[in-house]
């Protein structure tokens, strides 16, 4: 039998509820911790063609022959490996996070836009809607380690965690990319120590 009590303590618990969920889902800290500029740290991060070449063996395939020498010598090629480019060799990052927008600017005036708020999966890696050939990221959080996951206009696939390193307060960013022309992932961890502007 519903009493005057128990009406009144259900009625508190659905509005603590609908108030309330909000507050229950947020982190930690705020997630702006990782806004400003980065300057990749070359000792500490991996070396992206060697990853590359890692991957290529691991799958029994054999290194492709190239003009280019040294270091970035798997840089470069068709527009639609664009994305993988600049998140694996670009030197310095712009991070900017306005719930719930973030503004990845990286060289060459290349910029990812993408959510963290569940909309539906059609804003490109460049802010426009699918379907115009565009590479297309949406985010999500653990906690404060951001996790992204990208779909690349090559018919690849990006999965990449963002965090901070409470000691070094360095940003941490771990990449698995696999190019739809690969048969294993390529994983290369890169290290950015915080600047005061993106020239």
């Amino acid at each position: 039998m519903l009493t005057i009590q128990n009406l009144l303590f259900t009625t508190w618990i659905l509005t603590i509820s609908i108030i309330s969920p909000a507050v229950a889902l947020e982190p930690a800290i705020g997630h702006t911790h990782f806004n400003g500029a980065w300057l990749i740290n070359e000792e500490l991060s991996d070396d992206t063609d060697s990853q590359v070449e890692k991957s290529i063996k691991l799958a029994g395939g054999r290194l492709p022959r190239t003009d280019k020498k040294g270091k970035g010598r798997y840089k470069g090629g068709p527009k639609v490996h664009a994305i993988y480019d600049h998140i694996s060799y670009d030197n310095k990052l712009n991070f900017n996070y306005a719930d719930p927008e973030f503004n990845l600017q990286y060289e060459e005036k290349f910029i990812r836009t993408f959510y963290s708020d569940n909309r539906k999966r059609v804003i490109s890696a460049s802010g426009t809607i699918a379907g115009d050939n565009q590479d297309f990221s949406f985010a999500s959080w653990d906690e404060t380690i951001l996790l992204v996951e990208s779909r690349a206009r090559d018919g690849g696939r990006i999965l990449e965690t963002f965090e901070l390193d409470e000691l070094t307060k360095q940003l941490i960013v771990t990449l698995e990319i696999k190019p739809s022309s690969f048969a294993e992932p390529i994983n290369i961890t890169r290290i950015y120590d915080r600047i005061q502007t993106l020239e």
